[in-house]
């Protein structure tokens, strides 16, 4: 079977208000039967899940995304998915603003949004709306420019490249999409075991989930992924500048490679990051009057 692929879908879509008909009770423990999973059809498909089929809906039933078995297949899976509409944490992030990445109207924002439970509401939309037609693609790594604490993205296949017609017409637009994801998650709201659902592989749970100590100055959620950089031993450490300062200086260059934006600016604010810079001496600055006199 082919693999359709989509292309991004532009950010002029026409943006939908509000969906009040659709609603998304909240998730219980029932697990689902394999009847309860619609199928694909040619037939007509229900453009909105039925409250029962949300109720019965198990986040544990989600399959495992993006987990190819080797480094070839791991390319061609990447490679598969470039095209698919990407959705960060910060696009519903109630503690945003439009300018800082939300795309999502105030009033459906949710606070502490995690890429684990966007990719469960993609699932959800999946299996119970649109015949599991819809193809997902979880990347635990991946970080936002405006987002650098809480990684994580979801990638969604939307429309078919050679056709140009939509997989499922349950999701008419990026924008439709956005909506549904943001009901979903103002219905199974962030709480603090919500890190633990993802367990990354090395990596084991601590005892004790501890919100991450915010630097003043910093937009910086109180729930993070167990993975967030903002995260070690329960927040940031007391010596993290320093430690920064001095993996810098080991460098040689001054400079982090892939330094997170919001971090770049404190170290360089600190001096010696990026962005920052130590003054320059009397001597050396008396040469460059000195050169200057000389033209």
């Amino acid at each position: 079977m082919s693999h359709a692929r989509v292309e991004e879908l532009s950010d002029s879509d026409p943006e939908i208000e509000d969906l009040s008909s659709i609603s998304f009770p909240a998730s219980s423990s029932s697990i689902i039967a394999p009847a309860d999973i619609p199928q694909p059809s040619t037939s007509g498909r229900p453009l909105h899940p039925s409250q029962n089929a949300a109720q019965n809906y198990n986040p544990n039933s989600m399959p495992s995304l993006l987990r190819p078995t080797g480094p070839n297949a791991k390319a061609a899976t990447k490679e598969s998915i470039k095209s698919y509409s990407t959705l960060y944490p910060v696009y519903f992030d109630a503690s945003r603003t439009r300018a800082q990445g939300r795309r999502v109207s105030s009033k459906l924002s949710v606070h502490n949004p995690l890429a684990r439970d966007i990719a469960e509401a993609c699932h959800f939309i999946s299996t119970r709306m649109a015949g599991g037609q819809i193809q997902i693609a979880f990347e635990p790594d991946k970080l936002h420019p405006k987002d650098w604490a809480n990684p994580g993205r979801v990638r969604v296949l939307m429309r078919n490249k050679e056709t140009r017609k939509l997989v499922s017409p349950a999701v008419k637009n990026k924008s439709h999409l956005y909506i549904l994801v943001a009901q979903y998650l103002q219905t199974h709201p962030t709480t603090k075991e919500s890190p633990l659902k993802l367990q990354i592989q090395g990596m084991p749970a601590p005892e004790k989930l501890e919100p991450p100590a915010v630097p003043r100055g910093w937009k910086i959620n109180k729930i993070l992924p167990l993975h967030s950089p903002a995260m070690s031993g329960g927040g940031v450490s007391d010596n993290f500048f320093k430690d920064m300062m001095a993996d810098m200086q080991k460098g040689g260059g001054g400079s982090v490679p892939q330094l997170p934006p919001g971090m770049a600016g404190m170290l360089g604010r600190a001096g010696g990051g990026p962005g920052g810079s130590r003054p320059a001496s009397s001597g050396e600055g008396s040469k460059k009057k000195d050169k200057k006199k000389g033209k």
